[in-house]
């Protein structure tokens, strides 16, 4: 099992990052939702910051070439 399996905080993080990104269904609500799981627990801060990272990377990457 990978770390994104097993911890939760991990896995709230990486689909609030997912969500942020959804301009469609991302609103006022939901911000404040998130914002309320960042501040309600430091680790919680850390992992999005971590998970944020992770996708601004994942979208630096060229895709695969389709030779």
């Amino acid at each position: 099992m990978t770390q994104e399996q097993v911890d939760p905080v991990w896995s709230a993080a990486w689909q609030w990052v997912q969500r942020e990104y959804d301009l469609g269904s991302f609103d006022a609500a939901a911000r404040a939702e998130m914002t309320a799981w960042l501040l309600a627990d430091p680790s919680h801060r850390k992992a999005y910051d971590k998970a944020a990272r992770l996708w601004l990377l994942a979208g630096l990457v060229p895709p695969a070439s389709q030779e």
